[in-house]
């Protein structure tokens, strides 16, 4: 007879989880490919169109208007059709999305086709948040969502790597990204997984919120206007600077690549010391290194780098503001704080391209720097002030650091609060 270990259980426990559930996976890898892919080509293509800075932020602000617009509308629709069918539909409405781009190279047009492509993305990373909750364990469960997160993260790094493999003023590169969100339904449409149902949470109110946690609600509020406005004009910065269409390429690869490895660093930081400083850290990092880029020429690899290092300190933000404000929030509140969460980052990440862009257009590519570092100013001064009016919270209080993806749902924002308050739990025990 064979003896594990409870660690060897959870392992064998984990092995046969992913056994079952890695269509999901492979579906959403699909996913991330493909809306990697556009969201980049999309800003470069609408800057070699003559779209004006101006009016391409207002364009890519259409996709995250659409992820805010889904999660309000999104989990209804998926109780009253079902996940599979939902899935079906959002991924054939992100796929034609991209195609009506090259039919009609017109930004009212490209305004709504990005809104479909946030909402339907959105849509279908609820269904999957939601399967993934729903087989999962609580031993298990924090580890399935880490893997989750890395094939999200590792989807859109990779998808800026697609960028090269053709010139993006053609029409193979939308057509790629097209049927990279049209293959993800096999995995999904083949699963023998039975699809869950999808509840809804009453919200806790934003003034309540902000009394809990101020410092955790403005970093994740003020953090979506500097990754969102990256993600919806960063390659234009990029062309400003003089980047090639392989470099721009690179450039977005390790802003966001930097941005995902950081996460698992600064967290166990964070679970250490209190938040608030390694918060003010990344702020430091991101005003610093924009000030050496405004100030000096480095060579192209230097940029890049510097670049990635912006990407290291900004991306991780959110996850620290969820977790600095879900430390302060008693364990009944923390699952019916999700939907707050999600709709004070979606209000700022639906400004971010379009104020990004204002700054661009003013200032040509120190705009960005500037813009940069004047939001991660008013994320510090707002963190460092409050760290005088509000005491840290101890230690042994703290729940554990989560790492999650630049586009927060309502199921994944529940399933780090069920994780947040196991943590506070196992530390009271």
């Amino acid at each position: 007879m064979i003896f594990l270990s409870p660690n060897g259980i959870e392992i064998v426990m984990l092995t046969i989880v992913m056994r079952a559930i890695w269509p999901l996976f492979l579906g959403i890898l699909f996913i991330s490919l493909g809306n990697g892919l556009q969201g980049t080509l999309s800003s470069w293509r609408a800057d070699y169109e003559g779209f004006s800075v101006l009016t391409t932020g207002l364009v890519m602000s259409g996709y995250f208007l659409g992820a805010f617009a889904s999660s309000l509308i999104s989990p209804g629709q998926i109780k009253k059709t079902g996940q599979i069918r939902t899935y079906a539909a959002f991924a054939s409405i992100a796929s034609t999305a991209i195609l009506i781009q090259l039919l009609f190279i017109e930004p009212p047009v490209w305004f709504v086709a990005r809104f479909l492509s946030g909402f339907c993305v959105a849509g279908i990373m609820i269904i999957v948040e939601g399967w993934l909750n729903s087989i999962s364990s609580n031993e298990n469960r924090g580890q399935l969502f880490s893997i989750h997160m890395m094939v999200v993260w590792g989807g859109l790094a990779m998808g800026q790597g697609l960028f090269v493999i053709d010139s993006p003023a053609g029409v193979n590169l939308f057509l790629l990204a097209s049927i990279l969100l049209s293959i993800s339904l096999i995995p999904i449409l083949l699963t023998e997984i039975k699809a869950p149902e999808v509840e809804m949470q009453e919200p806790l109110g934003f003034k309540a919120l902000w009394k809990a946690s101020p410092s955790g609600v403005a970093t994740i509020g003020i953090s979506g206007l500097a990754s969102a406005g990256f993600f919806g004009v960063g390659t234009i910065y990029a062309i400003q600077s003089g980047l090639s269409i392989s470099e721009t390429a690179l450039f977005m690869t390790l802003f966001i690549g930097f941005g995902a490895l950081s996460q698992w660093p600064l967290g166990w930081l964070s679970d250490k010391i209190d938040r608030r400083k390694v918060i003010l850290l990344c702020c430091s990092i991101v005003i610093g290194v924009c000030a050496l880029l405004v100030m000096f020429n480095f060579s192209k690899t230097t940029f890049l780098v510097l670049n990635g290092l912006i990407g290291a300190s900004t991306l991780p933000l959110y996850s620290l503001g969820v977790a600095q404000t879900n430390d302060r929030l008693k364990p009944s509140q923390m699952v019916s704080a999700s939907g707050t969460i999600v709709f004070v980052f979606s209000v700022f990440a639906a400004l971010g391209p379009f104020t990004m862009s204002y700054f661009l257009n003013l200032f040509d590519s120190i705009g960005f720097l500037l813009y940069l570092s004047l939001v991660h100013l008013v994320i510090g001064v707002t963190v460092f002030i409050m760290m005088f009016i509000n005491e840290d919270v101890d230690e042994s209080d703290q729940s554990d650091f989560q790492v999650m993806a630049q586009r927060p749902s309502m199921v994944a924002m529940e399933v780090i609060a069920e994780e947040a308050i196991e943590s506070q739990s196992d530390s009271e025990s």
